[in-house]
């Protein structure tokens, strides 16, 4: 949904340059403007926390706990909402799950371990003090992962949830026993219990799996089709509400006869494409509302629950990204765990994008009407998306089109925009003692920016390569993909973000397939690939849609082989297309050899394989620029990511490249675009 065009501005030819340059932090009129071009002003007070915070839930005194389960440190944190303040905080491997038992101060809490495969229990002994025991869910070699928690206290079990394993493991609550796991649908997530079935959410089936607990053993009795991406989960009586994350939708499920009544639209608009990513869910004390939290939108949705139905009340704007979402016991106060709390910002010290990103926790009286529909207002202000935008500028404004018929697509690895172009002068904002692969490195880059626009203002919107890419090729990355990656790179979870199914990667999502549906002609060299090892190792790619256009001689992320190579590859192909008389319409082309090896003993240095790239790609274009294809072509170049350096701007900023007969000439543009920019204006052009 971060869809502003290229088009609509002055990367191609005949149009404004705008004079103004506005970056992302704290502007005038008070709110945040994120790298992507959103803008937060967080309803309520608010209370930062540690990274990427997925679960919250209140305690028996009306404090909060919240677990921070991305890339920095995990653990627990103890929030005293009246203080606003983090007032107790315990490092512990966690992820997602987080319930709590008992009441009447002596409250149990219980934390899913993430890669450990164990579950802990903390129990609170008053003041400060808690006590720790755990117990692991499988073998040691086992791949768990354990997720979501679900308490069946009339059973005096707990179910966790086996992200990794397809399982929900069962254990007493008071000797910590195991009792057992069953096997439920692909990558469940979340988890609800009555006294007799507990529902799991199988985030990669589109489904709720039923499990029988009176059965002996507990066994799954149904499956129930729900929606894309079934993620949180929220019971009331005999109704089950889904969040579907895949859907910008909530489910209402009748239990009595296993089907969806209803689904509710719960995006700014209709009309809106899939990206409001509702994830959490939570029911107000009696049952009448139901807080949505959003996190594509910023947002959570209150949602009244009547006789006829569910309906959107109004919207309630939070922090960045919110992922977890609770009421007060008396119901008067909302709590949202913000993923990525109140932006980025600068990295100038190189700190990891990783750690650049902190959550926070917002801390919001319930709002009354009149409240409500002013924080609505507010939500819809702050957002860049409308359906008026959705339109193709190139269609409503036919002389403002370029005749371009053909697009080549460069995407590189993990530069931001100081590393690479801070010595561009000219009025450009960069911060020349940061460019460490400056113009006596990447003599190329630099020409093609002068000769044609420099984008000192451009930003990603990925922070690693696993979402990077997503973004990339579809402007989106996913509630999967989001929630795990910080694992995978922090914390030791294996890698499945290429698996091919549809939680990771939707069918049908991407350019080439929206490319492909138009009946173009589409070939790729690399991207999303990978290629096997040893010499004449094929490429090839588990994305069904990609892998029948992917060349397999080309080499994916094979870091030994060099980027010239890659270049002379490519380089015979628009030879032979220029023999044919025919150019493909999109042209994917991955030349990932600026990632680098960093500084590992036996391997070339950064700046030598920077400089093999930045050689490369002065090659590709000088071929681009020979072929009978050149007066109909434009060229985009972009990093998946800035992860792997400093910017005095912002650690998204990045290095975005144009070249074509039809761009400007010897500009600086300073427009705010991001990677869905890129996304989109080449959608446009073709």
């Amino acid at each position: 949904m971060r869809l502003r065009s290229l088009l609509a501005l002055p990367a191609l030819a005949g149009l404004t340059l705008l004079a103004t340059r506005v970056v992302p932090g704290r502007l005038r009129d008070g709110t945040t403007l994120l790298p992507s071009g959103w803008r937060i002003r967080p309803a309520g007070r608010s209370v930062s926390v540690g990274t990427l915070p997925m679960g919250l839930v209140t305690l028996s005194d009306g404090s909060l706990m919240v677990a921070n389960n991305g890339y920095g440190p995990n653990g627990l944190m103890r929030i005293d909402p009246v203080k606003g303040a983090v007032v107790w905080e315990k490092k512990l491997p966690a992820w997602l799950g987080l319930a709590r038992s008992g009441g009447q101060w002596r409250d149990t809490v219980w934390v899913s371990g993430a890669g450990t495969n164990r579950v802990y229990r903390l129990t609170w002994q008053g003041g400060m003090a808690w006590t720790l025991d755990s117990v692991a869910l499988a073998d040691t070699n086992a791949r768990v992962f354990p997720g979501g928690i679900a308490l069946v206290p009339r059973r005096g079990l707990v179910a966790v949830v086996g992200n990794q394993s397809d399982s929900v493991y069962l254990i007493d609550a008071a000797t910590l026993a195991r009792g057992g796991s069953v096997a439920v649908g692909r990558r469940p997530y979340g988890a609800v219990a009555d006294s007799a079935h507990l529902y799991v959410s199988d985030w990669g089936d589109s489904t709720v799996s039923v499990i029988d607990l009176s059965a002996s053993p507990p066994a799954r009795r149904t499956t129930l089709f729900v929606g894309p991406h079934p993620s949180a989960l929220a019971l009331r009586g005999a109704d089950l509400y889904v969040a579907l994350a895949g859907a910008n939708a909530v489910a209402r499920v009748d239990l009595r006869t296993g089907s969806v009544v209803e689904q509710l639209a719960v995006a700014l608009s209709p009309h809106a494409p899939t990206g409001s990513d509702p994830n959490a869910l939570a029911l107000s004390p009696d049952g009448r509302t139901l807080y949505v939290a959003m996190a594509g939108n910023n947002a959570v949705a209150v949602v009244r629950i009547g006789r006829t139905g569910m309906r959107v009340a109004g919207l309630v704007p939070v922090g960045w990204y919110p992922t977890a979402v609770a009421t007060s016991a008396d119901g008067r106060t909302l709590f949202v765990a913000n993923g990525k709390g109140n932006g980025a910002g600068a990295n100038r010290d190189g700190t990891y994008i990783g750690n650049v990103i902190s959550g926070s926790v917002s801390i919001v009286p319930v709002p009354d009407d009149a409240t409500l529909a002013r924080y609505t207002r507010d939500v819809y202000a702050l957002s860049p998306y409308s359906n008026a935008r959705l339109r193709n500028v190139a269609a409503d404004r036919p002389s403002a089109r370029p005749p371009v018929r053909h697009v080549v697509y460069i995407i590189r690895e993990n530069r931001t925009y100081d590393q690479v172009l801070g010595d561009v002068r000219g009025g450009a904002n960069g911060d020349p003692e940061l460019a460490i692969f400056n113009d006596s490195i990447t003599p190329n880059a630099h020409a093609i920016a002068r000769r044609w626009v420099v984008f000192d203002n451009f930003y990603v919107d990925g922070e690693v390569s696993a979402d990077g890419h997503e973004w990339s090729d579809r402007a989106f990355a996913g509630d999967y993909n989001e929630k795990t990656w910080p694992q995978i790179y922090g914390h030791g979870r294996n890698w499945d973000l290429e698996d091919g199914d549809d939680l990771v990667n939707p069918h049908g999502a991407y350019l080439w397939d929206a490319a492909r549906r138009k009946g173009l002609w589409v070939v790729n060299f690399g991207e999303r690939s990978e290629t096997d090892s040893g010499p004449g190792g094929s490429t090839h790619t588990k994305l069904s849609g990609l892998d029948s256009i992917t060349v397999p001689s080309y080499p994916a992320f094979r870091l030994e082989i060099r980027d010239t190579t890659r270049a002379r590859l490519f380089a015979d192909s628009v030879a032979s297309w220029d023999r044919q008389g025919r150019f493909p319409d999109l042209v994917f082309l991955w030349l990932p050899r600026d990632h680098t090896y960093g500084r590992a003993g036996g391997q070339p240095t950064p700046r030598s394989m920077v400089a093999d790239n930045d050689l490369a790609l002065g090659q590709v274009i000088e071929r681009l620029s020979l072929s009978a294809a050149w007066s109909s072509l434009a060229v985009f170049v972009l990093e998946d990511d800035a992860q792997n350096g400093p910017d005095h701007v912002d650690a998204h900023r990045s290095v975005l490249l144009v070249a074509s007969p039809y761009a400007k000439s010897g500009v600086v543009d300073s427009t705010f675009y991001t990677t869905s920019s890129v996304v989109r204006s080449i959608g446009q052009l073709l």
